[in-house]
C-alpha cells in the first residue's frame, strides 16, 4: 500500500530528531554575532544546496497534472531571524498549496460538486523533488553544520 503524506511526514519527522537541539539553539542564540556568523553561513549554504537541487527537479509545467509553474515560482528558502534555522518549501497565504500533491501523488477520487454531480479525478503519480534533494545533501549539510557548531563552541570557550 502506498504511503500517505501524513505517514511520510511523521516518519521523516521521527527520523530527523536532534536530542538537545532546543537547548543548543538557545545557547548559540546568546553567542556574540562574530562567533555565530560561521554557523549562520553554514546553515544558509546547506539550505541553498537543498533548494538548488529540489528546484532543478520540480516538474515543468504540463509534465504533471498539478504542475502549472506556480510551484517553481513560489518555492523558496526561509532563514529564521537569528539565522540558526532554515526551511525549504512554500508557506503562508501565497504558498503553492499543491506541493504535497506533486511530491507524494494523488490517489484516484471523486469530487462532489455543489449541484450534486460528481467529478472523478483519475489521480496523479508522485514526482518527488524535495525529499530526494534533502537526502542527497543531508550528510554534507550535517558535516558542514557540525563543524560550524564545533567552531562556535570552541570560540565561545576561548572567551
Amino acid at each position: 500500500m502506498a504511503e500517505t503524506f501524513r505517514e511520510a511526514q511523521a516518519r521523516w519527522r521521527d527520523s530527523n530528531r536532534i536530542s538537545g537541539g532546543a537547548k543548543l539553539r538557545r545557547f548559540l542564540r546568546n553567542l556574540p554575532e562574530a562567533i555565530k556568523a560561521e554557523l549562520q553561513f553554514a546553515i544558509a549554504e546547506a539550505a541553498q544546496d537543498i533548494f538548488r537541487d529540489a528546484s532543478a527537479h520540480i516538474p515543468e509545467p504540463g509534465a504533471h497534472p498539478y504542475s502549472t509553474g506556480e510551484l517553481k515560482r513560489k518555492f523558496t528558502v526561509r532563514i529564521s531571524r537569528d539565522g540558526l534555522q532554515a526551511r525549504v518549501g512554500s508557506w503562508g497565504r501565497r504558498r503553492a498549496a499543491h506541493i504535497h500533491l506533486v511530491e507524494f501523488g494523488v490517489a484516484p477520487h471523486d469530487i462532489p460538486q455543489p449541484d450534486g454531480t460528481v467529478i472523478h479525478h483519475p489521480g496523479a503519480r508522485a514526482q518527488p523533488f524535495l525529499f530526494p534533494a534533502y537526502k542527497a545533501n543531508r550528510a554534507r549539510s550535517i558535516r558542514r553544520i557540525r563543524a560550524a557548531v564545533r567552531y562556535a563552541l570552541e570560540k565561545a570557550a576561548a572567551r
